[in-house]
């Protein structure tokens, strides 16, 4: 399928199931909040949900950094030859932070890794979606299932699941639902052989939760963009492991500004994104911020390296400039009334 005839079918389902919504700005305000409300509380739900999984008997392994994160995935695949990841959002971040090669998929794999899209905390349990029938059988006759789940993908209340994956549905795929899910919890499943594993990442998230003006943008590390992806028209439809759209690049951008700053400056695709996102959140009111951010740092130019003394010793001597006048002007504007 070619990217306009992807994107010509995502725009008339998106069309066709909009309709079927009463108020949809106003359910996307809602979760809009239980998400932030989530920000605000991380640390809480995390121990609540690491507290339920436990009473269950299942195991759940922090990975706060590449290390540790690569040293638990080592613990419980060594054991096995034949492993596969699957493409979800919460494994290419794992995979792309730290940094190993993915096997080639067998054909029954022993094990496999598969992301999380949301992890509830008062049941302590996952909700993950499936890509297709090939990657449900595989998850049936695996021997283990190793679940990452980014601290991002939490909810408070397993009530709150319906409206969350119906809103990720909608906008990432056009339809009112996945076709493939899974809801269960860490351990044993019943009526299957395999163990479920769930391997906690940070993958440096919360970053974004240091800046309150940030917290909305933290609630959309875990969510896919649509075939419309504006990145996607200049590459067409990569699914590769490196490939990184729009969302994703913005996202890296807010987590560390100084590796993003001509993407923040240059990107024209905020406004087509800004209707395929689940969240009320105004993508372009935060890159105007960033950029303001920028250009403050620009706006210091030569001056930025001084300390306060040096700056002091420039105001007092504007015989150094052309236009005593013109310079007086400036160091009021910068650094004060001159006395």
């Amino acid at each position: 399928m070619s990217f306009i005839q992807a994107q010509d079918k995502y725009l008339k389902a998106l069309a066709m199931h909009l309709r079927q919504f009463n108020d949809i700005d106003l359910l996307k305000k809602r979760l809009t909040y239980s998400r932030w409300k989530v920000a605000e509380n991380l640390d809480k739900l995390l121990f609540e949900f690491e507290t339920n999984v436990k009473k269950n008997n299942g195991q759940i392994a922090w990975c706060p950094d590449a290390k540790n994160a690569l040293e638990q995935l080592n613990k419980h695949i060594n054991n096995f030859n034949q492993v596969t990841f699957f493409k979800h959002n919460a494994v290419k971040h794992f995979v792309k932070y730290v940094n190993i090669a993915v096997p080639e998929p067998p054909d029954q794999p022993e094990v496999v890794v598969i992301g999380a899209k949301f992890t509830m905390a008062n049941s302590g349990s996952f909700y993950s979606v499936l890509a297709d029938s090939m990657e449900y059988q595989q998850v049936l006759k695996a021997k283990k299932i190793i679940v990452i789940a980014g601290v991002d993908s939490m909810i408070a209340l397993q009530s709150e699941l319906y409206a969350a994956k119906q809103l990720y549905a909608l906008y990432e795929t056009g339809n009112l639902h996945y076709p493939f899910e899974l809801l269960a919890k860490p351990g044993k499943l019943k009526g299957l052989q395999a163990e479920v594993i769930l391997l906690l990442t940070d993958i440096n998230k919360h970053a974004l939760l240091e800046q309150p003006q940030h917290r909305a943008l933290f609630n959309l590390l875990n969510f896919d963009l649509p075939p419309v992806c504006p990145m996607q028209r200049l590459s067409g439809l990569s699914v590769g492991w490196e490939s990184k759209d729009t969302l994703s690049q913005l996202l890296a951008t807010f987590i560390d500004s100084n590796k993003g700053k001509s993407f923040i400056n240059h990107n024209y695709g905020l406004r087509l994104l800004n209707q395929f996102l689940p969240y009320d959140i105004d993508l372009y009111e935060h890159i105007l911020m960033l950029r303001a951010e920028h250009h403050q740092e620009d706006k210091k130019g030569f001056f930025s390296g001084f300390s306060d003394k040096d700056k002091s010793g420039l105001v007092l001597q504007p015989k150094k400039f052309k236009d005593p006048e013109k310079f007086e002007q400036y160091a009021q504007h910068h650094f004060g009334k001159i006395i």
